[in-house]
């Protein structure tokens, strides 16, 4: 059973989320918040910590970009996953930068969104077609010839592997392309986590994204 978690002012589509996911009996809603606000007053009183949380962008008080790291912190193992109206280029780089899993562009289809679980489950990403392309066409700017700072304390394997999860491949996928197991994937991403100081998938593509946008 999947965990999730929602953090988003809209009652509207809160609401439908509550509604959507109670009679889903492979999800099981851990909390549905309207502020940062309230999350930071009502975590610690959870009893499990979520898989999937949806976080708003729009919030009253700290925005969901503040957010990001907050969740962050609390559920380092969680797949964040934005809501947001805004479809403006920069603000969805932002987002993904500073470490959400999965970008949503609202309205969002809840039919849709039960079909892409699996996909989170197996180490995917819940993002919009158009987020997508801009996040490619960001990425792909990024891929000069040079080595970066945190490249050069990688083996050539780990790079390898770095980059196709930076490329949004799932584990299952990167093991495929590379011709090695599963099991090996995790492997690498375990050493890689050592070697540059994170705790998380998102913390990773985070810190590289940033690294290569500041270069």
């Amino acid at each position: 059973m999947i965990q999730v978690g929602i953090i988003e002012d809209d009652p509207k589509l809160r609401h439908n989320f509550e509604q959507f996911f109670k009679l889903d009996k492979e999800v099981n809603l851990l909390f549905s918040y309207s502020s940062m606000e309230q999350f930071l007053s009502s975590k610690d009183q959870l009893s499990y910590s979520p898989f999937l949380v949806f976080l708003d962008l729009g919030l009253p008080g700290i925005n969901g970009l503040e957010g990001i790291a907050i969740v962050n912190k609390s559920f380092p193992e969680a797949h964040l996953v934005i809501l947001s109206g805004n479809t403006d280029e920069d603000m969805i780089w932002q987002a993904m930068v500073k470490g959400a899993n999965g970008y949503l562009i609202k309205p969002v289809s809840l039919n849709d969104l039960k079909k892409q679980l699996d996909v989170v489950k197996q180490g995917g990403a819940l993002i919009s077609p158009e987020a997508a392309q801009i996040l490619v066409s960001r990425v792909n700017q990024f891929h000069a010839p040079k080595k970066s700072f945190s490249s050069d304390k990688l083996t050539p394997r780990e790079n390898e592997v770095m980059e196709q999860l930076v490329n949004g491949f799932t584990y299952k996928e990167i093991a495929s392309v590379l011709g090695i197991s599963s099991t090996t994937v995790n492997d690498h991403l375990k050493n890689i986590y050592v070697k540059l100081g994170v705790n998380s998938k998102a913390e990773l593509i985070s810190k590289i994204l940033s690294e290569r946008a500041g270069s």
